[in-house]
């Protein structure tokens, strides 16, 4: 403790003790060491009192003044005054340590609160810790008791069932939480308010209190100097009385002495005023201890509503993924069909399978190509011979050529010869003819028929010879035309060409077989994935079969589920009237539409105009909330580490030094890239900033790596640079 504060306190006994500096040359100052015998001092340390040292300025007045009966009534009043001090000085005593044992007794409250609420998390910590396993149970019962169908197409088709219904019912949660997730921010907003108010209110009572407490010590300072001026000026008093016995010293004395008194009393009220104050500020600070309380189980229910919000954000994500990733697929089949004038695929699943079995046609086509390669070698090979052979018979058919002009111009005197003589016979037969005519003329007795016969049945046969070798002249013409190069006799050509086209034949047997065979080991293979794949899906669904949820027969879901069922029904019911009416109306009526659903349109539209100002509302909100955040923690990260922040697109942060903000246009800013991982200082690096703080960045940024140490010592270096510093 303070000497100031207490008028001078031993640090040996704890006790407190009159100033022994005090000046002695106005007679009403010189006063102040009369109280040192009749106050009763009080050991901070060992917490008692000792009794007031009454005795010793008896004593002393005994020695210093003498028995007079004039100065009876002076010495009454002044051992009433005293007598009265003392007393006020003992309650006083008594109001001090009963305040230091009302601040012990809340110093001991306030650690039995912080025990109760450490014992209060350690429950809390291990009821969560008991929850959790219990919500992964009810989780697991619920798992396995979703699922208890019985072949795997109704299996999909009810999953798919399920998958539509599960989508309504994420809509109308994501309402229901956006609608709930407002009435939770809007109680929120309502109290941080009330904490705000709270806080601001506390923040004035502890001032407040912190000045009262200032007020009250300074008090007890002033009141301890008045102390030690009544001590002095009872000490100058009774030197005084020892001296003279003055009147007037007397009467100065005892006026001064009842200031001093009304004075003290008037702080006694005072502190009790402050005391009542202090009871009302604490009840008060109780109260903001609740209220913190519950601020902090509300911070919890927002985390955990942050992390709801998070979750939920990451499925709608994960939703929004599918349904991109099915619009692309639905696009892209749109896109073939109209391209191809007809859909080919349907599914995604389909176009799979499709890519699957031309893979599979693919290989099965690459082996074939394999196996066919050799055969294709030896037929070049086959077809390389037949080429040589070709060139020697071209060869052997130009030597034939360049023989055969001998034996046409042989054959052309032959034909001249064949020409003469056929010539010569003729005129022999004529001349024949003749002779046997005059012979028949002439002599008849002597004309021999039988020779006349042979001769004819000679000229007959010479002329059945004639006309053979015409022909076979002919027919040598011929085949000379169409084939120059007559085959040599004695050759088996005919049964080549009939094994020749047997082993076509059967090659191309074999060649059909062999594509049906690749056909079927590609069907095979396609039948084997499919195989797979429908084991891994029966395999998932005996699993999810048996898992089994467990439920209350009358829960809510059943009851929304019974009441949404009955509605479909009814609204399926009264559609199917309805169209039954206007179809039998529709010649009268003409293209109408049902009242009931332009009603359920109209609502509809109410419903998402609805919808969509409480997003606005809320994006509003959220936007007001981050920007006042953002501004509080840029302000924040000012006051505690000296820098501005600004936060730019594209993970970009720019930062200022508050101790070197720029002059003019000029900036002093370096900018932070997160995502490129580099760093970019204004004005380039010639400029005068860059310049500057060039040894720092090769000392911590280049050398070290530590960007943190580089914004420290910068804003150390600035800070030395400022006027501030030099004011220091």
């Amino acid at each position: 403790m303070d000497q100031s504060l207490f008028g001078g306190f031993s640090s040996r006994t704890g006790q407190l003790q009159p100033s022994s500096a005090a000046p002695r040359a106005n007679p009403r100052t010189s006063m102040r060491s009369i109280n040192t015998s009749t106050q009763p001092t009080y050991d901070f340390l060992s917490g008692q009192t000792t009794p007031p040292a009454a005795q010793q300025t008896q004593h002393l007045l005994r020695q210093s003044v003498k028995p007079d009966f004039a100065n009876e009534d002076l010495r009454a009043e002044i051992r009433t005054l005293q007598y009265e001090l003392s007393a006020l000085k003992q309650d006083r005593e008594l109001t001090n340590l009963r305040h230091e044992k009302e601040l012990r007794e809340i110093q001991k409250k306030a650690e039995a609160d912080f025990k109760r609420a450490q014992a209060s998390d350690s429950d809390r910590h291990a009821t969560s810790n008991k929850y959790e396993p219990l919500v992964k149970e009810l989780e697991d019962l619920r798992e396995q008791a979703v699922s208890g169908k019985s072949e795997a197409e109704k299996k999909l088709r009810t999953l798919q069932d399920q998958n539509r219904a599960l989508t309504e019912e994420v809509e109308e949660a994501r309402t229901e939480l956006s609608s709930q997730e407002r009435q939770h921010k809007h109680k929120l907003d309502e109290l941080e308010k009330r904490n705000r108010n709270l806080q601001r209110t506390a923040e004035e009572l502890r001032e407040d209190l912190d000045g009262r407490v200032s007020a009250l010590q300074t008090t007890r300072h002033q009141l301890s100097q008045k102390e030690a001026d009544i001590e002095n000026m009872e000490g100058e008093m009774l030197r005084l009385k020892a001296q003279t016995g003055d009147a007037e010293t007397l009467a100065v004395i005892r006026r001064e002495l009842s200031e001093q008194v009304a004075h003290i009393k008037k702080l006694e009220s005072t502190n009790r005023d402050q005391l009542a104050e202090l009871k009302y500020y604490r009840k008060l600070h109780k109260s903001v201890e609740v209220v913190e309380e519950e601020k902090r189980v509300l911070e919890g229910k927002v985390r955990m509503m942050e992390d709801l919000r998070k979750e939920f954000s990451e499925v709608q994500l994960q939703r929004q993924i599918l349904e991109d990733e099915r619009k692309s697929w639905t696009t892209y089949l749109q896109n073939e069909a109209s391209t191809q004038g007809e859909v080919e695929f349907n599914t995604p699943e389909e176009i799979a399978r499709a890519l699957v079995q031309e893979r599979l046609e693919k290989a099965a086509l690459v082996e074939r190509i394999g196996a066919l390669q050799p055969e294709l070698d030896e037929k070049d090979q086959v077809v390389r011979n037949y080429e040589a052979e070709k060139v020697r018979l071209l060869r052997e058919l130009e030597k034939l050529r360049v023989g055969g002009g001998n034996d046409g111009r042989i054959r052309m005197r032959l034909e001249r010869q064949r020409a003469l003589a056929v010539k010569e016979v003729e005129y022999l037969r004529e001349q024949l003819k003749t002779f046997d005519a005059e012979e028949n003329t002439f002599q008849p007795g002597s004309f021999d028929v039988e020779k006349t016969k042979r001769i004819q049945e000679l000229e007959d046969l010479v002329d059945q010879y004639r006309k053979e070798l015409h022909r076979l002249g002919e027919e040598l013409a011929k085949r000379e035309q169409s084939s120059p190069v007559d085959e040599p006799s004695g050759t088996k050509r005919p049964r080549e060409e009939d094994a020749d086209e047997r082993i076509g034949q059967l090659a191309r047997k074999n060649r059909k077989l062999q594509d049906e065979l690749s056909k079927l080991h590609q069907s095979e293979s396609f039948l084997q994935k499919e195989l797979e794949v429908h084991r891994s899906r029966l395999s998932s669904l005996e699993l999810s079969s048996r898992t089994r949820v467990l439920q209350l027969r009358d829960n809510p879901t059943a009851r929304e589920e019974g009441i949404k069922l009955a509605t479909i029904t009814a609204l399926r019911e009264e559609n199917r009237a309805l169209l039954t009416q206007i179809e039998g109306r529709s010649d009268q009526l003409g293209k109408v539409v049902p009242i009931s659903t332009l009603e359920n349109a109209r609502m509809d539209i109410r419903d998402m105009e609805k919808l969509v100002a409480e997003k606005e509302k809320r994006m509003m909100r959220l936007k007001q909330i981050w920007g006042a955040k953002s501004l509080e923690f840029r302000e924040a990260v000012a006051s505690v580490l000296g820098w501005k922040m600004d936060f730019m697109p594209n993970g970009r942060v720019r930062v200022t030094s508050m101790f070197y903000p720029g002059d003019g246009d000029e900036e002093n800013s370096i900018i932070f890239d997160g995502e490129n991982g580099t760093m970019k200082i204004s004005g380039g690096p010639n400029s005068l900033f860059a310049l500057e703080i060039k040894n720092l960045i090769t000392f911590w940024v280049e050398g070290r790596k530590e960007i943190p140490c580089f914004l420290a010592a910068m804003t150390l270096e600035f800070y030395e640079k400022t006027t501030r510093a030099a004011l220091m």
